[in-house]
Parts: structure tokens; C-alpha cells; sequence
């Protein structure tokens, strides 16, 4: 039975690594090998013109990148910050109603990006009418919702809950408050949750496209994936390479934080 899992596993590999494999080696192909009907997988002559082209007949390409990197990193910085706060909130103190909060939170979760960029577009929008905040058509409204959003807090809350109370207790009685406990106790603890989540975030908001292309109309303010999705269709030919160096830093953060994401999984595992 453990072999055929095996072979499956390993088989769902290589599908999902096809595609990426594909990009890479179409992104070294000449303009007419990408032109002929069908699939091509091996390069009839190794060409680094797509790259060439895409650094300097499109240099916008690295204003998008700075456009990403800014927006992934401001969300990664509330993500923690207000995560680790809210989540050691509803796990340890005793705020009114927690239930209730958690149980908003989860439906939030459960929601797909669909149902709530509407809504958050027209609230937008509105206070944009009545309070004359601009908000769309800058990077606030792309970081907004990825810094406030639910995945963070429930993802600290469970393992501080792991936690236990007589930590807490003992500091208390010692004369620590609230922050110092916070920040000295329990953010020590959560090291591998937290850099698990940092990956985790940066993976999640690095790929954002549907909210940029609605939140945004200044193409030169779009981040990075909208961007691909761009020259997709008007420059077929420099999606690849696009693709690949937007390939870069997330395999590298993913390679980097892979052992976080191992321990701080397993410290959630072994505190359930």
C-alpha cells in the first residue's frame, strides 16, 4: 500500500512540476521555435533574447518588481504584528465575546477572494466620496486587505493556545504586564510560527492579480503578477522569461523557510 502512495505522490510531482518546467525551457527559445503549433519542450538553440528583451525593450519590469516587493512586505509586517496581538488576545485574555469573533473571523476564511473584493472595492470607493480618502488606485488598496486578513490571527491563536496558562500566571505575578508578556514571553515561543507565516503570506499576496487589476487602473502602480498577465497576451513570446525570474523569489523564500514552515508546523502538532 506504501509503495502505490509512493508512486502517486510521485506522480503528482512531476504533473505539477511539468508546468514550470515547460516556462523554464520555452523562456530560452527563439521568437519562431515559440511560433510553431504544439508543444515545445527542448530549445532548437539556446537564446537568452527573451531575457534581453525583457530588461530593456520592457523595463518597466522592475518598477513592477519594487511594486510587489513593497506591497508583500508592508502585508507581511501588519500580518505579524497584528496577528500575534489578536491571536494572543482571543487565546489568552479575556476579551467579551471571543466566540463570536473567532467565529467571523472563520467565515472570512471560508469566503473566496470573490465574495469580499466587491464589497471592499464599494467601501472603498465610499470613503473615498464622503471622506475624501484615495485609496484606490494606490498600493493601500492592495495592502489593506492582505494585512488585516483573518488567515494570520488564526494561525498564531492556535498555537498560543498550546501555551500554558501557568506561564502566563507566573509572570503576572511577578509583576509583568500585558506587552511585556506579549512581546518578551510569548514571541520567543512562536519564532518558527511566525516565520511560517511569514513565508506563507509572502507566497499568498506575492500572486495577487484579480485585486490589482480591479483596485488599480495606473498600470505603472500594478504589481508584478499583473504585469505577466499583461504581456501574456500583447508578448507572448516574454511571458516566459517574465515568468521565470517572477519564479525566483518565491522559490528562494520557499527553500529558505521551508525548515521554519517544518517547525512551526510541528510545534503547532505537538501543542494540540
Amino acid at each position: 500500500m506504501r509503495k502505490y502512495a509512493r508512486i502517486i505522490v510521485i506522480g503528482l510531482a512531476i504533473l505539477f512540476f511539468l508546468p514550470i518546467l515547460y516556462t523554464f525551457t520555452n523562456s530560452f527559445m527563439a521568437p519562431n521555435q515559440l511560433e510553431r503549433i504544439g508543444l515545445q519542450w527542448i530549445p532548437d538553440a539556446f537564446n537568452l533574447q527573451q531575457y534581453y528583451s525583457l530588461v530593456t525593450d520592457k523595463s518597466q519590469y522592475f518598477n513592477y518588481l519594487l511594486n510587489s516587493i513593497k506591497v508583500v512586505s508592508v502585508i507581511i509586517f501588519f500580518q505579524v504584528i497584528f496577528g500575534v496581538s489578536a491571536a494572543f488576545a482571543l487565546a489568552k485574555l479575556n476579551v467579551p465575546y471571543k466566540r463570536l469573533i473567532m467565529t467571523v473571523y472563520l467565515l472570512t476564511l471560508l469566503m473566496p477572494l470573490q465574495v469580499t473584493m466587491v464589497p471592499n472595492f464599494l467601501f472603498f470607493e465610499k470613503l473615498e466620496r464622503v471622506l475624501h480618502l484615495h485609496i484606490l488606485n494606490t498600493h493601500i488598496a492592495l495592502i489593506l486587505p492582505g494585512a488585516f486578513s483573518a488567515f494570520g490571527i488564526f494561525m498564531m491563536k492556535q498555537f498560543i493556545e498550546g501555551i500554558p496558562d501557568e506561564i502566563i500566571e507566573a509572570a503576572r505575578i511577578e509583576g509583568a504586564g500585558t506587552f511585556r508578556i506579549l512581546f518578551q514571553m510569548i514571541v520567543p515561543i512562536l519564532k518558527p510560527a511566525i516565520h511560517a507565516l511569514i513565508v506563507l503570506t509572502f507566497i499568498d499576496n506575492w500572486n495577487i492579480i484579480e485585486t490589482a487589476l480591479v483596485f488599480i487602473s495606473d498600470e505603472n502602480l500594478r504589481p508584478l503578477s499583473a504585469f505577466l498577465e499583461q504581456i501574456y497576451n500583447n508578448h507572448h513570446g516574454l511571458y516566459y522569461a517574465g515568468a521565470v525570474l517572477y519564479l525566483v523569489p518565491a522559490i528562494f523564500i520557499f527553500l529558505k523557510g521551508e525548515k521554519y514552515l517544518e517547525k512551526g508546523f510541528s510545534m503547532g502538532e505537538s501543542d494540540l
